[in-house]
């Protein structure tokens, strides 16, 4: 449908450098994102129903994930999402004591707002439903997981020839985009704490790298950076796709960044392992972050309470800026925080792929390339199980 092309819309908060000129991003962003802003800011908030979701004591890419399951329910609903103004249970804007606030880089706030844009013109009324996580605390209304993707997309989606195994995909990367947006006093924090903090310097053909390690081991296997390295010399090698032919297909909707790749060598580390990046030191011109690390593992509760919420959330959002500025990316699908990187990158960041939905063929295209992007994920988890 030709309503859903070439619609631009502004995705706030980001510097510049996050998106090539000319960067592209997921069919139906735009449309997607001014839907979102004309839901989520209308012009009179009176007779208006709401949602308020409080977060839950997780990392931030697993509060943005389950806050893309509510923003679905409050917009199937005919809702507006809302962060209340209480989100006591909010690990990332609470301050150094008990009940005190985090000390935001703009206004005082025990929500996300202590960091990002408002996601809503309208306030809290302290009625209509409210959610801790996905957990109901007030009203009997539930959200269903046949419902995880809001209704008023599905013919976006349908149209854009996705695989529907994408669409939820999808779906939270619109999410996050709308979502995490830096306010101006974090964006100029953050622009401060690069300035002091990055070691090297941004260019055209820098891979990023996220080797999440800390307390994950909990959850899922746990891969050291050899296993990252081994994918990347994959990328460089202009033999791969001679000694493994089906490497072609994989590579062929990524072929443009592969030059300036192959010719830096450069990568871009982020990790919560002090250990990894003196490793990396020694293999690699490498580009990181110099803050403090802790040698001891600790839970990510733990680690906010030892170095306070807002240097943990400013280091972390300075990460996603950085892994969102790499021509390519590197990280594992059993991190929310990486999924959210690959979802920024997809809306916000540096991707260069887009099709015409309106002709038949280009359907049945992206429907080939959805499924590739799934064979190469479970691909590439396969092999890096098998090592």
């Amino acid at each position: 449908m030709i309503r859903f092309e070439d619609v631009s819309f502004p995705l706030e908060g980001w510097p510049s450098a996050v998106r090539a000129e000319g960067g592209q991003s997921l069919y139906g962003t735009g449309w997607a994102q001014r839907l979102l802003r004309e839901h989520q800011f209308p012009d009179n908030c009176e007779g208006k129903s709401f949602v308020e979701h409080g977060m839950f004591r997780s990392g931030m890419g697993s509060n943005m994930h389950i806050a893309a399951a509510v923003l679905a329910f409050a917009l199937n609903e005919g809702m507006i999402y809302l962060w209340p103004e209480d989100d006591i249970h909010n690990p990332w804007t609470l301050g150094s004591t008990k009940n005190s606030v985090a000390k935001c880089p703009g206004r005082p706030s025990r929500n996300y707002e202590c960091y990002l844009k408002p996601v809503s013109s309208c306030k809290p009324n302290g009625e209509g439903s409210r959610f801790t996580g996905l957990k109901t605390e007030r009203g009997r209304q539930k959200i269903k997981s046949t419902e995880l993707v809001p209704k008023v997309f599905k013919a976006l989606l349908k149209c854009s020839g996705y695989p529907s195994l994408y669409w939820v995909k999808w779906w939270r990367a619109q999410a996050t985009a709308f979502l995490l947006r830096p306010n101006k006093e974090t964006a100029l924090e953050l622009q401060r704490f690069r300035e002091e903090h990055l070691v090297g310097h941004m260019q055209a053909g820098v891979l990023g790298c996220y080797v999440r390690h800390g307390d994950k081991y909990y959850e899922a296997t746990e891969y050291p950076l050899k296993d990252y390295l081994r994918i990347f010399s994959w990328i460089l090698d202009d033999k791969v796709i001679t000694s493994c032919p089906r490497s072609a297909e994989f590579l062929e909707p990524f072929k443009a960044q592969l030059p300036n790749l192959q010719s830096t060598h450069r990568i871009y580390l982020g990790s919560d392992d002090a250990a990894v990046l003196e490793e990396a030191k020694s293999s690699f011109d490498m580009i990181y972050v110099n803050v403090s690390r802790l040698s001891k593992r600790m839970s990510l509760m733990k680690v906010s309470k030892k170095l306070g919420a807002k240097q943990v959330v400013m280091e972390s959002l300075l990460n996603l800026e950085l892994l969102m500025e790499s021509d390519a990316f590197i990280c594992t699908w059993t991190s929310n925080w990486c999924r959210l990187v690959d979802e920024m990158r997809m809306t916000v960041g540096k991707l260069s792929h887009r099709r015409n939905c309106s002709k038949p063929r280009t359907q049945r295209t992206l429907a080939r390339y959805g499924n590739r992007i799934m064979q190469a994920i479970q691909r590439m988890s396969t092999i890096l199980q098998r090592k």
